[in-house]
Parts: C-alpha cells; sequence; structure tokens
C-alpha cells in the first residue's frame, strides 16, 4: 500500500537566528537527532541514504521500516535547509525543508515534509485507517525531532 505523508511543524526558540544555523553546518548532527533513524549512509555530497527502524503497530501487525535518499541543500541567506529526492533509493520519496525565521529576540523553525512511502504492509481491515495512522506516527517524531533540536541549541 502507498501512504502519502504532509506535515508541518514550527517550533519557538529563546535564541537569535545566528546562533540555530550551526544546525546547517553539522548536517549528520542535526539529522541525527531524528528519532528512530536507525543509520544514516552517506551517499555523495551532501546525499544520505535514511534507514529507519519500524514504524507501526504490533496490535495492527503494521511495520514498515522507511529508507530514502535525499540530497540537501544549505541557503544560508534564506537560514534554510531543503532536501529533494534522490530517485530509486529505498521504499519511499521524500522532500521537505526546515528553516530559520527571525522573530523578536528569538528565532522560529519551520519544518515542512512531504512524501510517499512504497510498499506499506497494511493488512486489509486497517487499510482506511493506516494512512491517518501513519501520518501521525509520523508527526510525532517530527515533534520529538523538534524537540531534540531544540533541547540540543540550548544546552550548547
Amino acid at each position: 500500500m502507498k501512504v502519502n505523508i504532509a506535515i508541518t511543524r514550527s517550533l519557538d526558540i529563546d535564541l537569535p537566528p545566528a546562533k540555530l544555523k550551526t544546525l546547517f553546518k553539522d548536517l549528520e548532527g542535526t539529522i541525527g537527532r531524528f528519532p528512530k533513524l536507525r543509520n544514516l549512509k552517506k551517499l555523495g555530497p551532501d546525499q544520505y541514504l535514511w534507514e529507519m527502524k519500524a514504524i507501526g503497530s504490533k496490535i495492527a501487525n503494521i511495520a514498515h521500516e522507511v529508507s530514502y535518499g535525499a540530497h540537501y541543500t544549505v541557503d544560508a541567506k534564506k537560514g534554510e535547509l531543503s532536501w529533494t529526492p534522490i530517485a530509486k533509493q529505498g521504499n519511499a520519496v521524500v522532500e521537505g525543508s526546515f528553516r530559520i525565521l527571525e522573530q523578536g529576540t528569538g528565532s522560529r523553525l519551520e519544518f515542512k515534509v512531504k512524501g510517499e512511502l512504497f510498499d506499506v504492509p497494511v493488512p486489509f481491515m486497517y487499510r482506511l485507517v493506516a494512512p491517518t495512522f501513519i501520518q501521525a506516527k509520523f508527526a510525532a517524531l517530527v515533534d520529538a525531532f523538534l524537540e531534540r533540536t531544540r533541547d540540543s541549541l540550548q544546552a550548547a
């Protein structure tokens, strides 16, 4: 089964934008904060293959190990990190952006991601609810990622 995901989140941080731009200097460190990331394989300059631990539900017998390739681009002027899919890498295509916006004396992180997960093994009786369930699982992972990122930046 194919499942689409689309998530938009933001988080305010009491640090100026210049302090947050360290996120762009250490791509592997930034990406590595994402929950359920099992392995991050470098494919080339600013290109990585994500391999995630299983996401799903034991009760519903849904477990999918998402993997996808992405090419990352940093635009320091805009305060943006964006990624685009690399064809024929993994079982998903994922694109998105991570922006730093000035907000008073602090900053706002804006995170957007969308994509398609392919070959998600979903029992027939759960096919109607699976997309909403999987979207919610990914949204929770994004929320945890943003919280980890904020905590890491504030501790530095």
